[in-house]
């Protein structure tokens, strides 16, 4: 077997076409990088900084009446606020909080809008007849409001913050408050007082980034375990739910270390970021799985097609060895050579990414998180990528043993080839998706596409798919492999080969 093999080895690795696919890999790899593809859209609203009109919202204002004509003021007197502070200045960026909702079933969440609460208990007391403030609570918001303004004129963010932390607090101790919004409000409490602890103030950079997707998974994680999406599995809500509780232990690792740069790995965490090096390294088999899959088709659908075109395999049948034997042992050179594919693949993309992003980003280790424990898990960028790739490799073993069978069934190498990266491209991204619908994952955890990818189960992570666990993944893999390995001997022991290259 062993002999078999190595000469196996020998004949791929004479290939000339094996080169030319390595060689089309590193230009992918040059090309992907150098494009950026997956570099996160920015976010518009931390870029809102253009001065508004308030001359037409002045012309509009008197269009309006009752209610809608205080609302309306309200909302002009913020913006006017906003205006009245240079563009990139703290306090343009932290009234802009003010202007920001987040909407939860159907609700608009604006618990730290404290200026706009504040103007709206202003306004409605000295314009609407009818109101149901009170002179006390008139006097005091303007009391309150003037705090707000003292703070943002004499550049004092610090008791800004201080301001809006008190304020929260007296929300919460209302007696109308519910459970989910006491939630709500220690999020906004919380996120002011790690500015305070670690010195962030308000402004266009990663820490505040860091800061707004803290608060954006938080109601995430709430939505998912409060109000479940209809349709969709429970496993897959439970794997946004460990996936958002990780967004967020990364996000405060960051914050608390000071760390201004994106840390967020495989999920794509920060929005207003450039992709580096490392970044680029972690997701070297997210980005370049198609070149390894295509190289195992390649390999897999020739290498018994080929020996009968060419009529080369007679010198193989003429030696005693079971033809069992010799479908394992191109299964084995199959196998690795891809092995060696990937270590070239990662090789390839650490140097290539380090020549067009730089090198320094390498410095700082991968940084995961246990999706059971929620512990950080720090690794070094190497260790990482070969768990990542070996993890996978089953994928690759699958695909090899079929593309073989089809292979043996078909001796049209480019009908095989293509047959198979369109079964792969189906299986791989469309079957997938449906599955996460509960009506459809009874059948579709069987297939084998929803488990051959051993990744998804990495530090404690879990399938989305409903019914498919880590041992259930195994077997269905065994299954398959086995089915398709029966199938290509038996096949193989009844052809005619020797009808073919006579």
């Amino acid at each position: 077997m062993i002999k078999l093999v190595q000469n196996e080895l020998i004949k791929i690795f004479k290939r000339r076409s094996i080169y030319f696919l390595l060689f089309l890999s590193i230009i992918a790899i040059i090309v992907y990088n150098n494009i950026n593809p997956d570099q996160n859209p920015i976010d518009p609203l931390r870029n809102t900084q253009d001065i508004i009109l308030i001359k037409d919202m002045e012309e509009k204002l008197k269009q309006k009446t009752g209610q809608e004509y205080i609302d309306y003021k309200v909302n002009l007197d913020s913006l006017k606020l906003y205006n009245s502070y240079q563009e990139n200045s703290w306090q343009r960026w932290a009234l802009n909080e003010e202007r920001g909702t987040y909407v939860r079933e159907g609700i608009e969440i604006k618990f730290n809008h404290n200026i706009e609460r504040l103007l709206n208990n202003i306004n409605d007391y000295e314009l609407n007849p009818n109101t149901e403030i009170t002179k006390e609570e008139y006097e005091n918001s303007k009391i309150e409001y003037n705090k707000y303004i003292e703070a943002l004129n004499t550049d004092n963010w610090k008791d800004f913050l201080n301001l809006k932390i008190k304020d929260l607090k007296e929300i919460k101790n209302t007696n109308d408050i519910t459970n989910i919004d006491i939630g709500r409000i220690n999020i906004d409490i919380e996120i002011y007082e790690m500015r305070l602890k670690y010195n962030i103030n308000f402004d266009n950079n990663i820490q505040n980034e860091y800061l707004d997707r803290y608060k954006e998974h938080y109601y995430d994680v709430q939505t998912n375990e409060n109000f479940p999406y209809s349709g969709f599995s429970q496993t897959f809500i439970n794997k946004n739910l460990n996936e958002d509780r990780a967004r967020m232990n990364l996000c405060k690792y960051a914050i608390e270390n000071n760390l201004n740069t994106d840390i967020s790995n495989e999920l794509y965490i920060i929005s207003n970021n450039e992709i580096n090096a490392r970044t680029s390294f972690i997701r070297t088999f997210e980005h370049f799985d198609l070149i390894i899959v295509i190289i195992a088709i390649y390999l897999s659908t020739t290498i018994i097609t080929e020996e009968v075109n060419k009529k080369t395999i007679k010198n193989l049948l003429t030696k005693p060895h079971k033809r069992s034997t010799i479908i394992m042992s191109k299964l084995i050179a199959c196998i690795i050579t891809i092995l060696v594919s990937m270590v070239f693949v990662i090789i390839v993309q650490y140097i290539v990414g380090g020549v067009i992003f730089g090198f320094d980003s390498y410095k700082l280790e991968y940084i995961g998180c246990n999706y059971n424990t929620g512990e950080l898990i720090h690794m070094n960028l190497f260790e990482y990528v070969i768990i990542v790739g070996l993890s996978k490799l089953p994928m690759y073993i699958i695909i090899i043993a079929f593309c073989m069978l089809i292979g043996t069934l078909n001796n049209h190498t480019s009908m095989s080839m293509i047959l198979t990266l369109i079964i792969f491209l189906i299986g791989y991204r469309i079957l997938p998706e449906w599955s996460k619908v509960e009506s459809l994952n009874v059948v579709a955890r069987y297939f084998v596409t929803n488990n051959w990818d051993f990744s998804k189960y990495l530090f404690g992570q879990v399938s989305d798919t409903s019914g498919i666990s880590l041992y259930s993944s195994i077997v269905v893999c065994l299954i398959h492999l086995s089915i398709f390995l029966y199938l290509t001997i038996h096949k193989f022991n009844r052809k005619e080969i020797y009808n073919n290259i006579s």
